[in-house]
C-alpha cells in the first residue's frame, strides 16, 4: 500500500506541475497574441495576415527589414507584379504609400515603422524610373525617399521581391503602381 500511495502522490504531483505549466504556457501565448495585435493595430495592419495569405505571402516578417532609423536601400527600380509595374527598392521589394502621411511629414513611426520600414536616403534610380522622386525629413531626423509627394515604405511581410501583400491593408496602405496590369 505504501508504494501505491507513493505512486499516487507522485502522479498527483506530476499532474499539478503539468497543470501549472499549462497555465503558464496559456498565459505566455495570450501575452504574445496581445502584443502582436497591438503592433498591427499601431499602424493600420490589423488584417495584414489575412491580406498576406490571400496574396501568397509568408506571414513572417523579413529578417532583412531594418528598423526605423536603420539604413534602407534608397535605390529605386520597377518590377512587374500581379498589380502591374510597381515601384521597388533596389532589391525588388514593392514600395508603398500611407494615406495618413502628408506631403511634408511621415505619420508612420515607432512600431508602425517596424512593420512598414521607411525607405531612407535620397532616391536614386536608373533608366525608365519615374522622375517624380524627392525626400522629406522624418520625425526622427532621417531623410525619407518620396515619390509623387508621398513617403515610401516597404512591408515587412513581403518576404521576397515582387510580393504585394501590403497593398490595400486597412484601406490606407497602397503599392506604388506605375502602370496597372491589364484588367486592373
Amino acid at each position: 500500500m505504501g508504494e501505491t500511495m507513493g505512486e499516487a502522490m507522485g502522479e498527483q504531483g506530476s499532474r499539478r506541475t503539468g497543470s501549472r505549466r499549462g497555465v503558464a504556457r496559456a498565459g505566455l501565448g495570450l501575452a504574445v497574441g496581445v502584443g502582436a495585435a497591438l503592433l498591427l493595430a499601431a499602424c493600420g495592419g490589423g488584417e495584414a495576415g489575412d491580406d498576406a495569405a490571400k496574396k501568397g505571402s509568408s506571414a513572417k516578417p523579413s529578417a532583412t527589414a531594418p528598423s526605423e532609423g536603420g539604413k534602407q536601400d534608397a535605390r529605386l527600380a520597377t518590377r512587374t507584379t500581379e498589380l502591374g509595374k510597381v515601384l521597388t527598392d533596389g532589391r525588388g521589394h514593392t514600395l508603398y504609400t500611407f494615406d495618413k502621411d502628408t506631403a511634408k511629414s511621415s505619420a508612420c513611426t515607432g512600431k508602425c515603422a517596424t512593420l512598414w520600414p521607411p525607405v531612407t536616403g535620397t532616391p536614386q534610380g536608373g533608366a525608365g524610373l519615374p522622375e517624380d522622386t524627392g525626400t522629406l525629413q522624418r520625425p526622427d531626423g532621417a531623410t525619407q525617399a518620396t515619390y509623387d509627394g508621398h513617403a515610401l515604405y516597404r512591408f515587412a511581410k513581403d518576404t521576397a521581391p515582387g510580393k504585394t501583400a501590403g497593398d490595400g491593408v486597412k484601406g490606407v496602405w497602397h503599392a506604388v503602381v506605375i502602370t496597372p496590369a491589364s484588367g486592373n
